[in-house]
């Protein structure tokens, strides 16, 4: 009886091919993340290659930044459905190039670089960063009972690549040996991962492909057309970059303002809830300096002294246990400031340690099963914490009437830690890796 009142309102195929369109939005970053393990030990960058892509990745805001120029001075503002399908062919052309071109490098102030898997991860970053401002207010032009399809679909970037990544297994360390003629040689140990880095690469492009298709049906296929709000929209959806960030559009009149109006409608109108606007708003800027730019950048000094099999669980566990808090986040909220701050508190004491576990690359923090198996809980656990920190203090700013501050203050704290974790790591030295010599 209830699978038929849920079936009754709504049409499984728009469900499922906004849940494809939302796989696209950062499939491609999460992907490449997870894939680190792998990445690191055949890449002239070695340890030091998380600090690159995170530094890449933030860089990537470009694009944002300027469709939301082109938006606010354009005459004729970009049409938003023409921009999601460049965007989109765009992320599968570089994830094309990403499978061909991974490994190829090349010399730059005399040292050997990454230069294909850097500008192929830029034009995928670029994608994802500029989804953010594209995918969800094109979802508001269709009924509400879709918009939770869409956000499961955005969960899952994360949560796909983390299945293939286990799937695929990781590789064993390089080791030292000696032949029969007494020589000494590094053996290269790539045998135990089930597929190749650039298969996985390949699976990666399968789903933006079928991301790609997915819009094109939302946006021409007779029956996705029928479940937009209203029927007699144009083909082309005119929101903001206003839009996006703050949910307000006082002079617009077109698809995208229709559907903010009703979807206002449908949760009500709230009157403002008193929160501690700097409290809040410090937290969710520290919060993405540690998850979103300073850990991941040493996420390769921390685990991979415990070996390559630690660094991949670490990796790939906590890619996905971020969607699954952020969907508690969404199911469960939290509005109580002291909840906020305490898990902020412990997930801060929780990255302590992670810093910790890096200063001391190459050496470990106790044995390998013991001190391995408590660094893979604490990135798991502080990552879920975080997630959800995140999520629950987005909601409290949406409901205060600061999301756009959030926003700015989300990207600042994001950008800051992977720029200063860049410096350490790269011009500093702070953090050392290990590498087999005979």
């Amino acid at each position: 009886m209830m699978l038929k009142d849920f079936l009754r309102n709504r049409v499984v195929l728009v469900d499922l091919l906004a849940v494809l369109f939302g796989i696209s939005s950062w499939i491609s970053i999460n992907g490449l993340w997870v894939e680190l393990p792998l990445l690191v030990q055949h890449l002239p960058e070695g340890w030091a290659l998380p600090s690159y892509l995170s530094i890449i990745v933030q860089m990537a805001n470009i694009g944002p930044i300027t469709y939301g120029l082109m938006r606010s001075c354009m005459k004729t503002p970009p049409s938003q459905n023409r921009s999601i399908t460049l965007l989109l062919a765009v992320g599968c052309g570089a994830s094309l190039a990403l499978a061909l071109g991974w490994d190829l490098t090349s010399v730059i102030d005399g040292k050997m670089r990454s230069t294909g898997l850097f500008i192929c991860v830029f034009f995928l970053s670029l994608v994802d960063c500029t989804s953010s401002v594209l995918f969800l207010p094109y979802m508001g032009i269709f009924r509400q009972v879709y918009l939770n399809s869409y956000l499961i679909g955005e969960g899952m970037s994360g949560f796909v690549p983390s299945i293939a990544a286990l799937a695929q297994g990781v590789s064993g360390n390089p080791v030292c040996v000696t032949l029969e003629n007494g020589t000494s040689i590094i053996q290269e140990v790539t045998d135990q991962a089930r597929f190749t880095t650039s298969g996985f690469f390949i699976f990666l492009l399968g789903m933006m492909i079928l991301s790609l298709l997915a819009f094109l049906f939302l946006q021409h296929l007779p029956t996705a057309r029928s479940e937009r709000i209203s029927s007699n929209m144009s083909s082309r959806s005119s929101a903001t970059f206003s839009d996006a960030l703050q949910d307000t559009s006082p002079d617009a009149v077109d698809a995208d303002t229709i559907s903010q109006e009703s979807m206002t409608h449908q949760l009500g109108n709230k009157q403002p809830v008193k929160y501690n606007k700097y409290l809040l708003l410090s937290i969710q800027c520290f919060i993405c300096f540690l998850s979103n730019g300073a850990l991941p950048s040493i996420q390769s000094y921390s685990c991979l002294p415990y070996g390559n099999t630690v660094y991949h669980m670490a990796v790939t566990l906590n890619a996905m246990a971020n969607p699954m808090m952020a969907f508690l986040a969404f199911f469960l909220p939290c509005t109580r400031q002291t909840v906020i701050t305490a898990l902020a508190v412990v997930g801060s004491l929780l990255s302590a340690f992670i810093i910790t576990t890096a200063l001391y690359s190459p050496a470990m923090i106790g044995t390998v099963e013991v001190g391995g198996t408590f660094v893979v809980l604490t990135w798991v656990v502080s990552g879920a914490m975080f997630s959800y920190v995140k999520v629950s203090v987005a909601g409290m700013c949406r409901d205060s009437g600061w999301l756009f501050h959030c926003g700015v203050l989300t990207q600042v704290g994001s950008a800051g830690g992977a720029l200063l974790m860049f410096i350490l790591v790269n011009q500093v030295n702070l953090f050392q890796g290990y590498y087999v010599t005979c």
